[in-house]
């Protein structure tokens, strides 16, 4: 038997900092539970080109093993990511318009690496066919779960014990029992504080976590193109890379799909201060003829810095990226017609998000 298929993987994938100790706890507790029930298990996280800043997509994977020791699981696993998974856990519905944690692999598909059969468990309050009707089409049957509950967000590199493992580890004992099952897992949840109501969480979600198939060719169209790197015969002199030129953007680096909020501008309190384009650490305002500042929403990743240093109060708003649907510019839709964008800025700023308190900056 060869030893991809002694393996299995569960990918994780969260918001970087806000849920980043929520990921790897919940890959401790199937690493554990998996030891419980005498398997093999291993967790890793990917090492990702960007820093995880607020809210960028990050990844955390376990791997189970079968008939292989513990050393030679190790072995294999250590590399930058699986080549295909058996399992993803989704920590935000917003993840599911796409996923870059890393500068050189482009946006990729959610369910890139799913493998046929596979699960994808996404925590959300939408309707699984809702949610259906956003994932990749994929060349195969899979499964789709959804545990009803908000995304979990603590601040920085913080803890929210919400409960939201244990509903976690509910749902993939009711959809992959070959993972982890239910009598191992509550063994594991039995040693830990506040038990009972622990594993009355993870009963809870094991009974009620929806799921359905999703069947070949099911769900949206998503063209990935990995972007191609330079080989060396292509590069410069001493294997120098062009840079990209002052002012511009890389056309190959758009993650404006990754983010879980966007910025939205109010141009008619805007005083021109040029902070939003000073601060943006992606570079997505781009100045106007008139010396207001426009936004590249298919380059923001959300990261609301803009609205950190904005000094006009409610100037800047980030708001819930699940709302839309296209990148259309903020100056564009202003200028057109003022009236009517500040209705759509009224409308879409009542589901202003209340942001993650992160220390230090002042708020």
């Amino acid at each position: 038997m060869e030893i991809e298929d002694q393996v299995k993987y569960v990918e994780i994938t969260y918001r970087g900092i806000f849920q980043k100790r929520l990921a790897k706890y919940i890959a401790e507790g199937i690493v554990y539970t998996a030891r419980e029930m005498g398997k093999p298990a291993v967790s890793f996280g990917r090492y990702g080109d960007s820093p995880e800043r607020n809210g960028v997509p990050a990844k955390y994977y376990v791997g189970i093993g079968n008939g292989i020791s513990e050393e030679d699981l190790i072995g294999y696993s250590t590399r930058v990511e699986p080549d295909l998974v058996d399992v993803i856990v989704v920590l935000d519905d917003t993840l599911l318009k796409g996923v870059e944690s890393w500068a050189w692999q482009g946006v990729q598909p959610i369910n890139l690496k799913l493998k046929p059969n596979g699960t994808m468990i996404v925590t959300s309050l939408k309707r699984i066919d809702e949610l259906a009707k956003m994932v990749p089409k994929k060349e195969f049957n899979w499964t789709l779960g959804v545990i009803k509950t908000e995304p979990s967000f603590s601040g920085l590199w913080a803890f929210k014990d919400d409960l939201t493992m244990e509903k976690v580890w509910g749902a993939i004992a009711k959809l992959r029992p070959d993972i982890i099952d239910l009598d191992h897992l509550i063994k594991y949840v039995s040693k830990k504080s506040n038990a009972d109501k622990r594993i009355s969480a993870i009963k809870e979600t094991y009974t009620s976590v929806e799921y359905r198939t999703i069947v070949k060719n099911e769900g949206i169209d998503f063209l990935y193109n990995p972007p191609r790197l330079l080989t060396w015969q292509e590069m410069l002199e001493g294997t120098v890379i062009p840079a990209v030129p002052r002012g511009k953007r890389n056309e190959q680096f758009k993650r404006g799909t990754t983010k879980f909020e966007r910025p939205t501008v109010d141009f008619d309190t805007c005083i021109k201060c040029r902070l939003c384009w000073i601060y943006c650490p992606d570079e997505c305002f781009d100045e106007t003829p008139d010396g207001y500042y426009d936004i590249a929403y298919d380059y923001c990743v959300g990261c609301g810095i803009c609205a950190e240093v904005c000094p006009v109060k409610d100037c800047i708003v980030m708001v819930d990226e699940s709302m839309f649907t296209d990148y259309r510019r903020p100056y564009e839709m202003w200028k057109e017609n003022r009236v009517k964008y500040k209705e759509w800025l009224n409308k879409v700023r009542q589901a202003r998000k209340e942001r993650v308190y992160v220390p230090g900056l002042g708020r």
